[in-house]
Formats: C-alpha cells, sequence, structure tokens
C-alpha cells in the first residue's frame, strides 16, 4: 500500500497495531479504495502470513465452493468481499459458519481451518445494520475491528506516488522503461474528483502508458480521464482555453494547473507561490471555480 498523506499514514499504523492479534475483522470502503489489498496487508502483517491468502465474493462463497475454498485457505486466510450484497438467507447461513468456524477452529491443532477471516464492504457495515439492510447479530461480529479505507478524492497528496507507480509497474508489464509523469500530466490528476478511487487512477494510468511513445506520461496520453472529469463536472473545459479567455474563474483555474506543474504536485510550495493556504488550494482545485472563494 502507497501513501504519505496524514490518513493513510494513521491507516498503517492501525493495520501495524491490529494485525499481529487479529481474528475476524471488517474492511470498510468506496469501491475502487483497495480494501483486498488492506486485507493481504493485514494478512502478511499477522500470524497467518506463512499460509495462503484466498480472496473471494462473500455470496459465491456461500453459495458452492465454500468446502473447496476451506481447503485451499488452510491455516490461512479467508477474506470475503462484497458483504453488502448478502439477502437474508445467505446472512442466515453466514451466522451458522461462523458460528461453525469459530467452535471447530478453536479445537483445530493442524491448521484444517482459516486462522483469520476478513470481510469487506463498500458500504459501512453498522449503517446497514441500521438501515435494516444487516442483520444486526451478524454485525456485531463482524465489527468489534473496522478499518475505514478513505477515498482518493481525501488523500490528494498520494496521488503522485500513486500514479508514478503504477506508470512503472504497468509499464515494466509491457516491457516499456516508463519513468513517471510528464509535465503537464499531474496537474490534469490533481484536478480530477476520482469517483473510482485508485482503481480508476490505475486503469487511467495502464492505458496511458499504452498510449505513451516516451518515458514519460504526457497529458495527451490521458484522454480517458479528460472525458471523465468532463462528464463530472461539465462547468469545468478540459481543454485548456485560449489565453485570450476573459473568464476569471478559468484564467485562475489555467494559471493554478501551471503553477502545479512547475512544482510537479506540490500543493504547499504551490500554494506558497499563489498566495493561498493549502485548504483553499484544494477548495479551488475541487470546485473548479472560484465560487468558495469569493
Amino acid at each position: 500500500m502507497i501513501g504519505q498523506s496524514l490518513v493513510m499514514q494513521r491507516l498503517f499504523a492501525r493495520l501495524r497495531q491490529a494485525a499481529p492479534h487479529l481474528r475476524v475483522a471488517a474492511i470498510e470502503g468506496e469501491p475502487g479504495t483497495g480494501k483486498t489489498l488492506a486485507a493481504r496487508t493485514l494478512h502478511t502483517l499477522g500470524p497467518a502470513s506463512g499460509a495462503a491468502f484466498t480472496a473471494c465474493p462473500a455470496a459465491h462463497f456461500l453459495l458452492s465452493e465454500t468446502q473447496a475454498l476451506l481447503e485451499e485457505v488452510r491455516g490461512g486466510t479467508l477474506y470475503l468481499s462484497r458483504l453488502a450484497d448478502l439477502t437474508s438467507e445467505q446472512q442466515s447461513r453466514f451466522i451458522d459458519f461462523l458460528e461453525w468456524w469459530e467452535h471447530r477452529s478453536g479445537r483445530d491443532m493442524n491448521g484444517i481451518f482459516p486462522r483469520q477471516l476478513f470481510v469487506g464492504s463498500s458500504k459501512p457495515l453498522r449503517q446497514l445494520s441500521v438501515s435494516g439492510e444487516l442483520r444486526t447479530d451478524l454485525c456485531y461480529r463482524l465489527t468489534a475491528i473496522r478499518f475505514e479505507l478513505p477515498p482518493l478524492r481525501d488523500r490528494r497528496d498520494d496521488i503522485p506516488a500513486l500514479a508514478e507507480s503504477f506508470a512503472i509497474h504497468h509499464g515494466a508489464v509491457h516491457g516499456k522503461a516508463m519513468r513517471g509523469l510528464g509535465p503537464g500530466s499531474l496537474a490534469r490528476l490533481l484536478t480530477h474528483s476520482w469517483p473510482g478511487n485508485v482503481r480508476e487512477l490505475e486503469t487511467i494510468m495502464a492505458n496511458a502508458v499504452m498510449d505513451c511513445a516516451g518515458q514519460w506520461i504526457r497529458p495527451i496520453d490521458t484522454p480517458p480521464l479528460m472525458q471523465a472529469a468532463s462528464a463530472l463536472r461539465p462547468q469545468i473545459s478540459t481543454v485548456a482555453p485560449s489565453e485570450d479567455d476573459p473568464n476569471l474563474d478559468r484564467m485562475i483555474l489555467r494559471h493554478i494547473t501551471h503553477v502545479l506543474a512547475r512544482t510537479r504536485g506540490n500543493k504547499l510550495r504551490a500554494s506558497q507561490l499563489l498566495g493561498i493556504s493549502r485548504s483553499t488550494l484544494y477548495r479551488l482545485l475541487e470546485s473548479g471555480s472560484l465560487a468558495s472563494h469569493k
């Protein structure tokens, strides 16, 4: 997991502290925030690290593959994703499984059963319990220890490192010696709202690597990102307007983008050069206008 932002550093500290002692845990976060990667990280840091890590949608596990997956994960970690998709009947079966697992694994001396069970959900489980979508007794069993993954829009400081990592990784996969982001590319990434979170960023970078003719990702290599940003915020032009454009909001947004490119995405340095606070810079980038600054 990559992240230098404060929110991610706090998450990493919780993961490291809790991992050696976990038996059951819930991992929550919007789609694309990296819940499976967080589960694998807990597994790697925990007592079952020497055994298998197996991930599977919860409904699939309960419908047909229970025994096969239990044999595969012997003594390791079972991660069941998309818990919010379970029907009422499947939730009842899951409770039965949990009771059976806790009874049998407590006497498991040969590592036949999973040692750890993690579940993932794109919606907070306690919120689902309050709304009646999740059985209360199941919620209690699963949420004694919870980890919440922040959306990418709340950890923008991590975008440069994530984008560069994805570019280098996918470059290696395709036999291309990528070095990172070229001038102007990072500024475009920073103005996007990232509804698909880290998964969307990885997809964008993977496509950019394929379109890139050199070692540095250019702004022209990321058209899918610009189309997504335009669809989400049609009031913001994703094509740089003419320098003669008299619109004040677009002129200032254009200047902010230019300064961010000069500082290679360092928002603290950019805000200092612009003479505004970093929080104001965030608001301007998010809204694409000066409305919140007026």
